[in-house]
């Protein structure tokens, strides 16, 4: 009897387990119908013709003047060094001293470099006495060599002799001129017109070649410096000696003229801006100092005064090729993604596209977010 109501267990727990089965699968059927129609209205949606607002792309005044900040630079910026070493025995600068060009401004003791033109003066002259007792040897035995009186080995030996004391003249000449070169390098004098900014060493220390003991400026002429970011690059007007206007916070209420002189072709690389210097004389009765900041607002040229815009409202995101539009087929009512590289805005709602797009192109400005290439379209106004 136990054995019998094992298998009747047996069979109801079977029976319970397929009863469960139909019911996991009927539900699995359902979940499937049920996306299934989700599927397919989310197709039907998005096929869905979609009502857009385009615009037929023309060329349009650039709005608004630029303006870029800038950094105060000398035109002429040096670090002064002496080409010789030695105790420093005078110092004729002050910070901020305007000095002209040739005026002395440090000296080096020179007592060590006369005693060495001195020494190789008196060295010079026993070379010479020995040059002019070789010189005569020479001449003799060349003599008595022509008359067959002495072998060819006396004259070779009285040739080299007046050839050796010939060299040891020219060398002893060549280190005195060295020597009187070093004499004139223990003075340092200004390379042009222009300020001492900084005083390194003091008055009797002992100073070694090429260290740097003073640094000087040129500010009768300035310079300054801009970075212009690449996507405005394209509206600024690069050609040398353009001109612009330039503000300084300091001095309101008036502009200096500058044309610009240096720019780079290749942009930065962490910044993506390109470096633009303009030059422009110190103004007459302010104080303009490097380091200053400035503002620089360049002239719009002629060959850039219209350009190419859409309203940002038209463009999206591709993720292959950066920013894009979508450009309106009116024969096939559809709309194709074309790349476009924007610029600076232009006003307070609309872009300038430097590559990507030609007049006459239709480009949709609303609910661009909302289509796709296969989508069907319903234009709702040319705008």
């Amino acid at each position: 009897m136990k054995l019998n109501k094992q298998m009747i267990t047996g069979v109801g727990g079977g029976l319970l387990a397929l009863a469960v089965i139909v019911l996991v699968s009927a539900a699995g059927a359902k979940k499937k119908e049920a996306a299934k129609h989700e599927n397919e209205g989310r197709m039907a949606f998005n096929n869905t013709p979609r009502p857009v607002r385009y615009e037929t792309v023309a060329a349009s005044p650039l709005h608004g003047r630029r303006a870029y900040p800038g950094i105060v630079k000398a035109s002429e910026e040096t670090a002064l060094s002496f080409r010789v070493g030695g105790p420093l025995t005078e110092v004729n600068v002050k910070l901020g001293k305007t000095v002209k060009k040739g005026e002395l401004l440090m000296q080096i003791d020179p007592r060590d470099f006369e005693d060495r033109i001195a020494s190789l003066e008196a060295q010079l002259s026993g070379a010479e006495a020995v040059q002019a007792n070789a010189d005569q040897d020479y001449k003799r035995i060349a003599g008595l060599f022509e008359e067959k009186v002495v072998p060819q080995s006396d004259y070779d030996k009285g040739k080299s002799g007046l050839d050796s004391a010939d060299a040891a003249v020219e060398n002893i000449k060549v280190q005195l001129q060295i020597a009187r070169h070093a004499l004139k390098d223990t003075s340092l004098f200004a390379p042009y017109d222009g300020t001492v900014t900084e005083q390194l060493v003091e008055n009797h220390e002992m100073i070694n070649p090429g260290e740097t003991v003073l640094r000087y400026h040129n500010i009768q002429q300035l310079e300054i410096v801009v970075n212009i970011p690449e996507n405005e690059i394209i509206a600024t007007p690069i050609k040398s000696k353009s001109k612009v206007s330039v503000s300084f916070p300091s001095i309101r209420s008036r502009s200096f003229e500058a044309r610009l002189t240096e720019w780079s072709t290749q942009a930065d690389a962490l910044t993506r801006t390109y470096v633009a210097i303009f030059e422009m004389e110190a103004p007459e009765g302010v104080t303009v100092l490097p380091g200053m900041t400035a503002t620089v607002e360049p002239a719009q040229a002629d060959d850039v005064a219209s350009v190419l815009t859409v309203p940002v409202s038209a463009l999206v995101s591709d993720t292959r090729k950066g920013n894009a539009v979508w450009i309106y087929d009116a024969e096939q009512g559809k709309a194709q993604l074309r790349p476009v590289v924007i610029g600076a805005l232009n006003g307070e709602s609309r872009v300038v596209v430097v590559e990507g797009l030609v007049e006459g192109d239709q480009v949709v400005v609303t609910g661009s977010r909302l289509i796709h290439e296969q989508l069907s379209l319903e234009t709702a106004a040319n705008r």
